[in-house]
């Protein structure tokens, strides 16, 4: 709460040029809001630069997951792109994946990362209140299993289908080994079998079909070599080129290879990746196969993946890629076949996916927002009363890790906490809570209680209440000491800088519990004003915790309506707390968020339709003198 200045009421006419020159500083639009008050916000808004979403993940139906944990990774982009990882997890035993996660509101699209392939896929841009899912990736789609005289049936089965998984699988080649030898074409030796179903032996050697012959052999492709494919003119041929590799029942087989089309007429050309595993006396057991679809033309150098569990009898696998070739031609390179990876631990998660390979109680690190950034808590303190909607009442940058075991499921969660900015006089504390059960909490190490109005149960989480709730800190000003005059501390140009110190809290929990049931970072978080726990303040639309004195609610400028689930805003639908996305360059002292952000208006009054990353330090975003910057070090 900052004390309030008297003004003396200057004279009509300089008051309009005192207006006019700042309306002018903010927005050359004239009809541009000036105060917050002035805003005209949705009801419904709530205020969030985040989203939340719902992903599903089908793997392909050839694997058997009752034993085997699969990794998915749901990212902003590949790596290579600077994408980042927002959710890890591994797939259930019926082959799906689901995921409930936290992404920047302006996000159209997530990369999803998988042992059988990666694949951009668009959210809902048009989500209703009764749908499920943001979006849905089915990794299976173009699997079959028909032989490889059988594709005729398989190109009129799929040839109407669209959205096919291409992309660039996740296969860490420096971990795992590769059970193809000469995968890169860069030996030019080949042998020849009468048709794909005939003995083969495991010797390293790729073999092709005589259909075939003087159609396959090395290429140089601009430097890099390769194998190539053609048929004659005008002449039509179907035929494959494979080899043999050893396996055994219950291998996990991953077959990938680089593909690319040059100069075809038409779209009657196929190609397909096979896995057959074969018996002893040679017997093939099943037909595994990905179809790439119908193509003409040039298409570029793609990677296309299939996997598949090996049935019992398995001694070998034939690993096949079988065209039909009508013009035009066929390029391969970088076949890689990769069989079993050891899983030390037993938790079903191999160790190249397992970021804890000798612990079976630990598998997956979830960030939030992820590894390497870290969110903004801004709020005003002065509820149920207005604040000066400067946010810097109390600023916190926070990030979570998540450990997850191989079931999916919550063991331990770390947060990183900064108390940046503290521009009040109020003896404030903050915390947040989880959706879980306090009893599932073993213990909670890295708080600060230096007062008396929280109290704390033998697991450190705070007592009373029916969700895991956790008081990182009872008064900030501990963490943030106020060193020189003026309101607060770090809000005022001028005034002596306090450099931020890290809390590291870890919440253990006595037995692990579904992330589902754990809830999703950034969890609800608030603040307790004054030393008054009953005196919450949540982000807009967040309900408080068990301890609120929820007679506050509708008094002085709040208009919560907690039978409709509305807490925390004003009439006009105004906040006292806001979650920034990424690390948040809050106004100084007394000077309105509106003021500082020149478009914060124009998402505020949109529901966040216009302007989602208004806090971007993009050109033309930000008026920088009403922003406070750190001191150079």
């Amino acid at each position: 709460m900052k004390p309030q200045k008297l003004f003396l009421v200057l004279i009509p006419f300089l008051l309009m040029i005192i207006t006019t020159a700042c309306r002018k500083e903010i927005n050359n639009n004239p009809d541009q809001p000036i105060t917050m008050d002035d805003l005209k916000v949705p009801a419904s808004f709530n205020w969030q630069t985040t989203k939340e979403v719902n992903i599903a993940v089908v793997m392909p139906f050839t694997i058997d997951f009752s034993a085997f944990r699969s990794r998915i990774d749901i990212m902003t982009a590949p790596t290579d792109e600077g994408g980042v990882v927002l959710n890890s997890g591994s797939v259930e035993s019926t082959g799906h994946y689901s995921a409930n996660l936290i992404v920047p509101s302006s996000l159209t699209r997530l990369y999803i990362r998988s042992d059988v392939g990666s694949s951009y896929i668009e959210l809902s841009q048009t989500k209703s209140s009764s749908a499920v899912l943001d979006g849905l990736i089915n990794f299976g789609e173009g699997y079959d299993t028909l032989p490889p005289a059988d594709t005729a049936l398989i190109g009129l089965k799929h040839s109407t289908l669209i959205n096919r998984v291409q992309g660039t699988p996740v296969l860490k080649q420096a971990l795992v080994q590769n059970l193809i030898q000469n995968g890169t074409f860069d030996v030019n030796s080949f042998g020849t079998i009468y048709d794909w179903s005939y003995p083969m032996t495991v010797d390293g050697k790729w073999y092709y079909t005589n259909s075939f012959t003087n159609c396959v052999g090395q290429y140089n492709d601009n430097g890099n070599n390769v194998l190539r494919v053609k048929v004659p003119t005008s002449a039509y041929r179907s035929g494959g080129v494979a080899q043999l590799v050893k396996a055994k029942p219950g291998d996990l087989i991953t077959f990938s290879a680089d593909f690319k089309l040059v100069g075809a007429a038409n779209g009657n050309n196929h190609a397909w990746l096979y896995i057959i595993p074969r018996s002893a006396n040679g017997t093939s057991l099943n037909y595994y196969n990905y179809q790439i679809y119908p193509i003409a033309g040039n298409s570029p150098w793609t990677r296309y993946t299939i996997a598949a569990t090996m049935p019992a009898g398995t001694t070998d696998v034939q690993i096949l890629l079988w065209q039909w070739i009508y013009n035009g031609f066929y390029y391969w390179d970088n076949v890689v076949v990769t069989g079993p990876s050891p899983d030390s631990d037993g938790d079903g998660v191999i160790d190249e996916s397992d970021e804890y390979p000798n612990d079976p109680l630990r598998a997956f690190n979830i960030y939030y927002p992820n590894q390497n950034d870290f969110s903004t808590l801004a709020f005003e303190d002065n509820w149920p009363g207005k604040g000066d909607y400067d946010f810097n009442d109390l600023v916190v940058d926070y990030q979570y890790k998540q450990v997850a075991n191989g079931n999916n499921a919550l063991v331990e969660l770390y947060g990183k906490f900064s108390i940046r900015a503290i521009g009040a006089s109020f003896t404030n504390g903050f915390g947040f809570q989880m959706e879980m059960n306090p009893d599932k909490i073993s213990s909670v190490t890295g708080i600060s209680h230096t007062e008396s109005y929280v109290t704390l149960g033998t697991n450190n989480a705070e007592a009373g209440q029916n969700k895991g709730t956790i008081i990182i800190s009872d008064n900030v000003f501990t963490q943030l000491p106020q060193t020189g005059g003026g309101i607060g501390v770090n809000t005022t140009p001028g005034l002596p800088y306090v450099t931020p110190v890290m809390m590291n809290i870890k919440v253990s929990l006595n037995q692990a519990v579904p992330l589902v049931q754990a809830g999703t970072p950034p969890y609800n978080p608030f603040l307790i004003v004054n030393r008054q726990r009953g005196r919450e303040i949540h982000m807009p639309n967040k309900p408080p915790t068990g301890l609120a004195d929820i007679s506050l609610f509708g008094t002085g400028d709040d208009n919560s309506i907690p039978e409709i689930n509305r807490y925390y805003k004003t009439l006009n639908n105004l906040p006292w707390a806001l979650n920034i996305l990424y690390k948040f360059e809050y106004p100084i002292e007394k000077a309105q968020i509106v003021q500082a952000y020149l478009h914060f208006a124009e998402w505020a009054q949109t529901g966040g339709n216009q302007y989602p990353s208004w806090y971007l330090s993009t050109s033309g975003y930000r008026n920088n003198s009403l922003i406070y910057t750190e001191p150079e070090k």
